[in-house]
């Protein structure tokens, strides 16, 4: 009888096709998901680093925006006061001209708006001013006049008094559309002559009128608009100690108009605490602020510019007393010492724009300035660094948050892909390997029964029609061993 040879398998077909289909995988998926990877790691880099550059220039235009934005609003109120003096000016010289035919108003000596004597009906004691005013009529002071002697001034000047006390109705005017104007003044240059409006005290006591009267001629303010030959002068702001603040006065030199002989100066004062109240006021971010500042000429020791300060949330009012306070000096470390270089200093008087970056007390700081188109006024915005850099730390967690969510989900779908794909490959090998092991197992039974010299017909030694009956590789292969066992069966019979 024959025996049967059992021989040892080398490896197995399954398992080598599941091997190749995942290999074939895990190199496609793996390649494609590495590059991916690398696009996310590469794309957040980039969009970090663009993103908070991006955010920076945003900010620093921001800043410059407010700046030009405070600039702008600062000119403006400069414009319309500049329009307002223009238009007292022409009013002045048509009124005091020869030929004028003006009616001449009632007129106050300045003296009893605070003493007894005679004053306008609606005088008041104004708050604001901290003396007794009147809206409807100025007043008029004139050097070495007293409470004895100014009416007799004033009836050798009668003509000249009665025609300039028509400027009221322009004050008047003028104030309503423009009540930032503290005070609305003409001094004339051959006497000294002052009209102040509102009308209100301007000399002191009787005895002070006689030691220090105050002569308008011989003021800077004065000689400054003098010197502009009829052009708008914007006089460097400075502190006026009868009222107590600090002012900015814009004026103009007025003529005759018939032989251009000068009548003196006119003139109108802006404090600054109007311009720091309306417009200063400004809040940029937790403790940025702005400020407004002015080159300014020092003769002492020798005559230099510096930056001064005109308003600035650090600078108290009495502080404007000797002068308008060095920019170097409010801008300073503990030590004492400017925290602002002078090349950074002179930036702001160059007459440009832009953003520069100074260290305070160890705290950096960002400062951008805009020119004011009148008066040479400088408007600065200040920002601490911190602050205004304070969204890209967030801005730069939420990207590496993004590109941490891709990056776990490229390799989700990446693990994935791979079990799918060895689900499928032992789908795959299934199909091939199963029929082959069904063949291989169907032969093994048909030579187990010859050896034993059994029946061979018998249906289990069969190929099962599934198999033969496929219209596949499989199928052919089924019927060609089917085939084969018919012959052998023959053979044996």
């Amino acid at each position: 009888m024959a025996t049967m040879v059992q021989t040892k398998k080398k490896g197995s077909f399954k398992r080598n096709v599941i091997a190749t289909f995942l290999a074939i995988t895990v190199l496609s998926v793996g390649v494609t998901g590495a590059i991916a990877l690398g696009f996310v790691d590469l794309i957040g880099g980039v969009t970090i680093g663009q993103s908070s550059t991006a955010l920076e220039s945003q900010i620093e235009r921001n800043m410059n925006i407010t700046a030009g934005q405070n600039a702008q609003v600062i000119n403006q109120k400069l414009a319309n006061a500049e329009a307002m003096v223009r238009a007292m000016a022409d009013e002045c010289e048509r009124i005091l001209s020869p030929g004028s035919t003006y009616v001449a108003r009632e007129v106050y000596y300045d003296y009893f708006f605070e003493n007894v004597g005679p004053r306008p009906a609606d005088t008041h004691y104004e708050e604001k001013y901290g003396i007794n005013v009147s809206w409807n009529y100025s007043s008029w002071y004139a050097p070495g006049t007293t409470s004895s002697n100014y009416a007799a001034y004033a009836s050798a000047n009668s003509n000249r008094l009665g025609k300039v006390s028509n400027l009221d109705y322009m004050f008047q005017a003028i104030h309503r559309q423009m009540p930032e104007f503290r005070w609305l003044y003409l001094a004339f240059a051959s006497d000294g002559l002052f009209i102040n409006y509102p009308g209100s005290i301007l000399a002191g006591s009787d005895a002070q009128r006689v030691s220090n009267p105050y002569v308008p001629y011989l003021e800077d303010w004065y000689q400054q608009i003098e010197d502009g030959h009829g052009d708008i002068v914007f006089v460097e702001p400075y502190y006026d100690e009868i009222d107590g603040v600090l002012l900015i006065s814009i004026g103009k030199a007025v003529y005759f108009t018939n032989n251009h002989t000068l009548i003196g100066v006119i003139s109108g004062d802006i404090s600054i605490a109007d311009i720091n109240d309306k417009i200063l006021n400004v809040k940029v971010l937790e403790s940025g602020y702005a400020a407004l500042v002015k080159g300014i000429i020092d003769p002492v020791p020798t005559p230099h510019e510096y930056v001064g300060v005109v308003a600035h949330p650090e600078v108290e009012p009495d502080e404007y007393m000797a002068g308008l306070p060095a920019l170097a000096q409010v801008e300073k470390n503990t030590d004492g010492s400017s925290a602002l270089t002078a090349a950074q200093l002179n930036l702001l008087l160059s007459g440009g724009r832009g953003i520069i970056t100074y260290t305070r007390n160890l705290k950096e700081f960002l400062l951008a300035y805009t020119p004011v188109e009148r008066g040479d006024y400088v408007c600065i915005i200040i920002v601490p660094v911190e602050e205004a850099l304070a969204a890209i730390p967030e801005l730069q967690s939420r990207i590496q948050l993004a590109n941490t969510q891709a990056t776990l989900f490229i390799l989700t779908i990446t693990a994935l892909g791979i079990v799918l794909a060895g689900a499928v490959a032992a789908a795959v090998a299934n199909q091939i390997t199963q029929p082959l092991q069904y063949l291989m197992d169907l032969a093994m039974k048909n030579v187990t029964a010859m050896i034993r010299e059994e029946r061979l017909d018998t249906e289990d030694l069969r190929v099962d029609s599934q198999y033969t009956a496929k219209d596949d590789e499989i199928g052919e292969l089924a019927r060609a061993f089917q085939g084969m066992l018919d012959s052998i069966k023959d053979e044996k019979s």
